[in-house]
């Protein structure tokens, strides 16, 4: 069972360093312009997290390097919080942990594989945990990265509407 953890030095960070099972592995920063992250892990030096098109939710994992596909995600539906992944180990699924919860659980097709949380409720950052014991960390990473990208279309979906609120 793996552990990928994403924290942020301080609130005001887009820096976040990851550790797995503990120890460091790498960073990751939001883009300056769109959605997005650059990132780099141990023994993969910069790699990519973006949106293929400027319209979707297609989101790759490139080995800027090499250019290789290490992973993706896309949402799985206009009405549904669910994002289908397609991860090392095969096709999965990010669905969410239930309605109060703000966790996404990771399924494929032989049931719950694992799990990305949000680390506090004031602190940035998320813990991704492979309870099946088949997810690489680039994997992880996917998951990890896409669970930021749902977390910060919230954030600026409620900053949204808590100024046109305040606009009336």
């Amino acid at each position: 069972m793996a552990t990928l953890q994403a924290r942020s030095p301080h609130c005001f960070s887009s820096t976040y360093v990851l550790h797995l099972d503990g120890r460091p592995h790498g960073e990751f920063v939001g883009r300056m312009f769109g959605e997005g992250f650059n990132a780099s892990m141990a023994g993969r030096q910069r790699l990519a997290f973006h949106r293929s098109n400027w319209i979707g939710s297609h989101m790759t994992l490139t080995d800027e390097a090499s250019g290789q596909v290490l992973g993706t995600a896309d949402r799985a539906g206009f009405f549904t919080s669910a994002w289908d992944l397609s991860l090392t180990s095969g096709p999965a699924q990010l669905v969410s942990a239930g309605i109060f919860h703000t966790g996404y659980e990771i399924t494929n097709s032989s049931g719950r594989i694992g799990t990305v949380t949000q680390i506090g409720m004031f602190e940035g950052g998320w813990t991704v945990t492979d309870h099946s014991g088949t997810l690489r960390d680039t994997d992880l990473l996917v998951v990890g990265l896409t669970y930021q990208t749902i977390v910060n279309r919230r954030r600026r979906q409620s900053s949204s509407h808590a100024g046109a609120g305040a606009a009336t």
